[in-house]
């Protein structure tokens, strides 16, 4: 549906304003000539008073329906404006969906929060920004986001094309490719804040990865057992460190497999570790530790059972005692610090998206200051592609830039 040109004054719309899934609290916004008709229709106030704008009304929805069977959701009503309206229901998937799907019967057509926004007139940068906080997994991420949809990206945009406007001198190019090179190294994090980091456990049978991941989580994700081989394919658990969305991979243990079976959980294992953000390499006193390692991954080594070691160990690995909880602690927050590392500051400019991180490896390779112009004037307004493509994706294809190693299309 496309409604760039479409304002309240030509149809009526509704979509779901708060983030998919359940919660506690749920917002639908309604806008258009039809709105007010609607909420009459199907909602009663527990007063007779009449609805002023910024004002809330509690009541219930009962979406036109009337009778004793008809029991009505309990609900606030705030009038936005003369044609917009919000609905604060209970945040339940069917308690949403009933609502939405009665004020579709009344005549409002359902529309995704983008073409919400872009009906308002709202600008690209803010699009995205609210797109992405809507998906963030954490206060953390989700704070990267509101940055940008109070404005720091768009704000840092827009001086610049000013200041190019008014001055082109070589030195104002210098100093604006440095910012951009550091939003681009930010953007190794900022542009995936709606995916968790991946953090694989590797290592020898029967070392603890399972009872490590166990700890780290606080329950039992992965089964354990002190059979070697208990683990075959790969377990997933999710979980958030100091304001970090992690997904950790339990994996099968790495040795010269004869069975086809265990073969195809150690080539699993080893895949997921190429996949990951950060491994985890688990070994213990008796057990050598794993080589098959690509060199550029990430890693964090960690030596497990520290408690069938007598006396002291003198070592730069973490030490741990999965099954009693010891050096658990010191192995999260020497994850937090790893995956930590590229976090921006507060209020800092930072692409959140593949077309803004697009964006700026065009301006990155801008030699004038017409280029950049043109180059800004996209980030900015983006085209008619940009503005129906704009979802809050992390995954770059098509690429061949290196970031820290890595080309742009492995950075996920």
């Amino acid at each position: 549906m496309n409604l760039s040109n479409t304002g309240p004054m030509h149809s009526s719309i509704c979509t779901l304003l708060t983030a998919k899934g359940r919660s506690a609290v749920a917002v639908i916004g309604v806008r258009g000539v039809k709105a007010m008709d609607a909420i009459r229709s199907g909602f009663t106030a527990a007063t007779k008073r009449p609805i002023q704008i910024n004002e809330i009304r509690y009541g219930s929805w009962h979406g036109g329906a009337r009778g004793p069977e008809s029991a009505g959701e309990s609900v606030v009503v705030l009038m936005r404006g003369d044609q917009q309206v919000e609905i604060h229901c209970h945040g339940g998937t069917a308690a949403m969906e009933r609502i939405l799907s009665d004020l579709q019967q009344a005549g409002i057509t359902r529309v995704t929060p983008d073409e919400w926004a872009r009906s308002r007139g709202e600008p690209l940068l803010h699009q995205e920004a609210r797109q992405t906080l809507s998906h963030c997994l954490s206060g953390r991420t989700a704070a990267i986001a509101m940055d940008q949809l109070r404005g720091a990206l768009s704000n840092w945009a827009s001086c610049s094309r000013d200041a190019f406007l008014s001055d082109a001198e070589d030195q104002r190019i210098d100093v604006f490719h440095r910012d951009v090179d550091r939003m681009i190294t930010h953007g190794q994090v900022t542009a995936r804040l709606t995916q968790p980091f991946r953090v694989a456990l590797i290592g020898r049978p029967n070392v603890g990865k399972s009872s490590l991941i166990n700890a780290i989580v606080g329950y039992d994700r992965s089964i354990i057992t002190p059979l070697a081989g208990t683990t075959r394919d790969v377990l997933h658990a999710e979980t958030v460190i100091e304001g970090i969305p992690i997904r950790l991979s339990d994996t099968a243990g790495i040795h010269a497999a004869a069975e086809a079976i265990e073969k195809e959980g150690v080539s699993r294992a080893l895949a997921e570790a190429k996949q990951a953000d950060l491994v985890l390499t688990v070994e213990t006193h008796d057990c050598p530790p794993v080589t098959e390692i690509d060199p550029s991954i990430p890693t964090l080594s960690v030596l497990n059972k520290r408690d069938l070691i007598a006396g002291s160990v003198s070592c730069s690995r973490i030490q741990t005692v999965a099954t009693t909880g010891e050096g658990v602690e010191e192995l999260i927050a020497a994850i937090a610090e790893k995956l930590g590392d590229g976090f921006p500051p507060a209020g800092t400019a930072v692409p959140i998206n593949q077309r803004q991180w697009n964006c700026l490896r065009l301006l990155q390779q801008a030699e004038t200051s017409t280029a950049i112009l043109d180059g800004l004037a996209r980030l900015i307004h983006g085209d008619r592609e940009d503005a129906s493509n704009s979802a809050s994706h992390a995954v770059f294809e098509n690429s061949d830039t290196k970031v820290r190693g890595k080309k742009a299309s492995e950075v996920p």
